[in-house]
């Protein structure tokens, strides 16, 4: 009598997957390769950052900025393989886009878009995206433009924002400094929960270099003293390279990153520059 054993006697080396795009993960596939356990990372979209006023150098000469957007939560999640679905959809969030600017009516500005969120099979692992951040309500010198910034996402959620809050706008004076905006607050990282920072508040700035009204900085991700692993660290506000005004345009928030399973310092879910960077979803399969 002969005995055969059926499947490898390999033991597989872990294995990384990293999502950038919606896909299907096919559990079985790799239950058949003899993976047993997964561990994954969700990382929701940043979010843009809110439409402003800009003059352009003509008439009140004025350069008001929106608000900056919020960064993605994060979730981790571990478990069995074989307790997934045969198949699981992957979610990645989009960074949310920049609100529209006008020349004089802030009525025709627009929010920064929101931060898409990411999620393996919506309920497993999830994270939400930031919220994007506030338009220019008021083109004054004397009144708050309300250029808020936007909430950070959090983790084990898919509604955007819970993290973070975002800055509030000061208020300008002519010949500035005026009342400062604040900085966005930054989002916690307590049991593989963690929290987008807020972006920072929109500052207001004329052409010729002067400075009406600060603008605030954005927020840390992810944060946590004790355990900086996945942290990232918020942006500065910045002086207006068209205007030359010192510290009007508003720092973004930083989202979070994945090095717990891929070993690497990349961020996702900021919203530097105006533009909220994409979310991600990361996948180690090992066997246990």
């Amino acid at each position: 009598m002969r005995f055969e054993l059926a499947g490898s006697l390999i033991r597989p080396e872990p294995l990384v997957l990293r999502f950038d795009a919606n896909q299907t993960f096919d559990t079985l596939k790799y239950v058949d390769l003899g993976y047993t356990h997964f561990d994954i990372i969700c990382i929701g979209g940043g979010g843009g950052a809110g439409g402003g006023i800009d003059t352009a150098n003509t008439g009140t000469l004025v350069r008001s900025y929106g608000g900056a957007g919020g960064g993605g939560g994060y979730h981790r999640v571990r478990g069995l393989l074989s307790a997934l679905p045969a198949l699981c959809n992957v979610i990645v969030g989009a960074g949310g886009a920049p609100g529209t600017d006008h020349a004089s009516n802030p009525a025709l500005t627009t929010n920064g878009g929101d931060g898409g969120s990411s999620s393996f099979q919506t309920n497993i692992c999830r994270a939400s995206g930031g919220e994007g951040g506030k338009r220019v309500q008021q083109n004054s010198l004397t009144v708050s433009s309300q250029a808020n910034g936007g909430a950070g996402g959090a983790g084990n959620r898919t509604v955007v924002g819970g993290g973070g809050a975002g800055g509030v706008a000061g208020t300008p004076t002519a010949t500035g400094p005026g009342t400062p905006g604040t900085a966005g607050t930054d989002g916690t990282f307590i049991n593989n929960v963690g929290k987008g920072g807020g972006g920072g508040a929109g500052g207001v700035g004329k052409y010729g270099g002067v400075m009406c009204s600060a603008a605030g900085a954005g927020g840390r991700g992810a944060y946590n003293p004790g355990d900086t692993s996945v942290y990232g660290p918020g942006e500065v506000s910045s002086n207006d390279p068209n205007t030359g005004a010192s510290y009007t345009k508003p720092g973004g928030a930083s989202g979070a990153k994945a090095s717990p399973l891929n070993g690497l310092p990349t961020i996702f879910g900021q919203s530097f520059g105006g533009t909220g960077k994409p979310g991600v979803v990361i996948v180690r399969l090992t066997v246990e």
